[in-house]
């Protein structure tokens, strides 16, 4: 089982790599049977190649990603929320949404499932 601080190490090197757009560096960091569902209540993608497809797409659909831990991680056991801001450039303009993340971690210290809590409405302008 990971510690906390292995836990909140995870967290910072998820939000670098989505950063970085970092495909494989953020697939690193999931099971290979990982479930994903960003935001929660569209549908999950199962599986290492569901997962990648979904981060791919994702940063293929913006000129840039950031994504920034705004404020502590709170982890316990194997699960850990997060709040993040992610700030994209798309399509000329600047936007950016606050998120929860959830994540739980298998034996191994890898991400067996991570659930983002956001929606439309909360996207904001920064234009």
């Amino acid at each position: 089982m990971l510690t906390t601080d292995e836990i909140k190490k995870v967290v910072e090197t998820y939000a670098a790599a989505h950063s970085a757009a970092d495909i494989d560096a953020l697939m690193e960091l999931f099971s290979a049977d990982a479930v994903v569902a960003d935001p929660v209540d569209q549908p999950e993608m199962r599986g290492a190649e569901a997962v990648r497809d979904f981060f791919a797409t994702t940063h293929a659909n913006v000129d840039s990603l950031e994504l920034l831990v705004t404020g502590p991680v709170r982890a316990v056991d194997r699960y850990a929320a997060v709040p993040l801001r992610a700030v994209t450039t798309a399509g000329g303009g600047r936007f950016a949404v606050d998120i929860i993340d959830v994540f739980t971690f298998g034996n191994d210290g890898l991400i067996t499932d991570m659930r983002a809590y956001w929606t439309g409405s909360d996207i904001e302008s920064l234009d």
